[in-house]
C-alpha cells in the first residue's frame, strides 16, 4: 500500500494498512516532525510488504521496530540477546549469590546444553523451544545420567529461562512445557553405632574426624569439610557453622567422643584455619571425590553399601555420607529425643528457631546429644 501521512494534532499518522474490507488502518507515529514520521510510516510499509510476501522473519521485525524505537528518542531498544551470552551471564549472578557447590553444579548444566545446541546456541534467547529442552534431557538420559539428576537438570533451566521470562526477554518458558521424570524414590540406609565405629577404625587421616563430625553432629559432607576452628567452642562444648544448603545458622553441642577427637587436632602447633584443611577444598563428586572416597572406606570396614537398582543400568548405595546425617537423625530419635529438638539439631526447623539460644535450650540440646551411643561401647 502507498504511504500516506496525515496530521492529528501535534503529531503525524500513517495509515499501515488495511483490514478485511479494504479499510485504512492509522496508527500514531508519535513524531512531530515530518520527515521522522515519513520514515517511521514507510518502515510499517515495509513490514506490511514482508508480511505480505510471506518473507517476514523474526530478525527483520526486530530491526524494523528498532530503527522507529531509535528515532523516536526513547533511548530504549528492544532486547533480545543471544542465549549462549544471556546463560553465561546467568551463571555469573548465581556464582556471586549461590554456594559454591550449588553454582559449579549450574554452571555443569548450562554448558552441557549450550554444548547440545550447538549453532542455536549463537541465535537469540527467544527462539529456544521446549523441543530443544527435551532433546537436551534425553541426551543426559542416554549418557546414563539418574532421573534424580535429569530432574534437577530440567529444574535449572526451568529456572534460567523464567528469569528471562521475567525480564521481558520472552513470552513464555520453553522448559515449563517440558515434563520432568519422577526422582529416584530410594530411601537412604543408616549406620548403627557400631557400623560407624567400624568405619572410623578403617579410615585414615582426617577422614576419622570427618566421619565422627558427620555422625555426631548431622552435618552434611559439604558443610563437615568446611568446618573452621572459628566455628567450633572447645570451652563451651558447641559447633556453630552456617548451612551451604539452606543458609541457616545452626549450634551444635559437642558430643564427648567428638568433642575429645577435636582437642587433640587442635593440640597440635601448627595453626590451621579449616578443621580438616587436607578436605576443605575436594568436591563431594566425580570418580576421585569424596563420595567415593567414603564408599571405599565402608567397603574397607567389611560394611555393606545396600547397593539398590537406580535407572537404567545404575546402581545406587544406600549407604553414602548422607547416611550418616540420617542416622545421627534416627539416632537421637531411637532415644527418645523429641522431633522438635531433632529438627533444630539438623537445622530442619524455621530460621527463627536458631535465634538467640538462651542458656537453657542449650542445656537441653546437650542433654538430647548426650543420648547418642557411644561408639566405644558399641558392639
Amino acid at each position: 500500500m502507498a504511504t500516506v501521512l496525515k496530521r492529528n494534532g501535534s503529531k503525524y499518522w500513517c495509515a499501515v494498512w488495511r483490514d478485511a474490507h479494504g479499510k485504512q488502518i492509522w496508527r500514531s507515529t508519535k513524531q512531530t516532525d515530518r520527515t521522522k514520521a515519513l520514515a517511521d510510516a514507510l518502515d510499517y510499509e515495509r513490514a506490511d510488504k514482508l508480511s505480505g510476501a510471506g518473507s517476514f522473519v523474526e530478525a527483520q521485525a526486530r530491526k524494523i521496530v528498532n530503527d522507529i524505537m531509535e528515532r523516536a528518542g526513547t533511548g530504549d531498544a528492544l532486547r533480545n540477546p543471544i542465549t549462549a551470552d544471556w546463560l553465561k551471564d546467568w551463571i555469573a549472578t548465581k556464582e556471586a549469590h549461590k554456594a559454591a557447590s550449588t553454582a559449579v553444579r549450574y554452571k555443569q548444566i548450562v554448558d552441557e546444553f549450550v554444548k547440545h545446541l550447538g549453532n542455536r546456541a549463537r541465535r537469540p534467547l527467544s527462539v529456544i523451544v521446549a523441543r530443544d529442552i527435551e532433546g537436551f534431557l534425553a541426551k543426559r538420559k542416554r549418557a546414563g545420567c539418574s532421573p534424580t539428576t535429569i530432574n534437577m537438570d530440567g529444574k535449572i533451566l526451568r529456572t534460567a529461562f523464567n528469569k528471562a521470562r521475567r525480564e521481558g526477554l520472552i513470552t513464555t518458558n520453553p522448559a515449563e512445557a517440558v515434563d520432568l521424570p519422577d526422582k529416584d524414590s530410594v530411601e537412604r540406609g543408616t549406620f548403627t553405632p557400631a557400623e560407624v565405629k567400624m568405619l572410623v577404625d578403617s579410615a585414615k587421616g582426617e577422614w576419622k574426624a570427618l566421619i565422627l563430625l558427620g555422625y555426631f553432629t548431622g552435618a552434611r559432607l559439604s558443610d563437615c569439610c568446611r568446618l573452621a576452628w572459628k566455628d567450633v567452642d572447645l570451652t563451651q562444648g558447641t559447633l556453630t557453622y552456617i548451612q551451604r544448603k539452606t543458609g541457616k545458622a545452626v549450634t551444635i553441642p559437642l558430643h564427648p567422643e567428638l568433642q575429645t577427637h577435636l582437642e587433640k587436632l587442635a593440640s597440635t602447633d601448627k595453626p590451621e584455619i579449616f578443621v580438616m584443611p587436607g578436605m576443605a577444598d575436594k568436591g563431594p563428586g566425580g570418580r576421585h571425590g569424596l563420595s567415593e572416597s567414603f564408599k571405599g572406606i565402608v567397603r574397607k570396614a567389611g560394611i555393606d553399601l545396600q547397593t539398590v537398582q537406580g535407572g537404567g543400568d545404575r546402581k545406587i548405595s544406600r549407604r553414602t555420607f548422607h547416611a550418616l546425617r540420617h542416622s545421627f537423625t534416627s539416632a537421637l530419635a531411637n532415644a527418645g529425643v523429641a522431633p522438635e529438638l531433632r529438627m533444630k539439631l539438623t537445622g530442619h526447623s524455621s530460621e527463627s528457631v536458631h535465634r538467640g539460644y538462651t542458656h537453657h535450650e542449650l542445656a537441653v540440646l546437650k542433654d538430647a546429644v548426650s543420648k547418642l551411643p557411644s561408639l566405644n561401647s558399641a558392639d
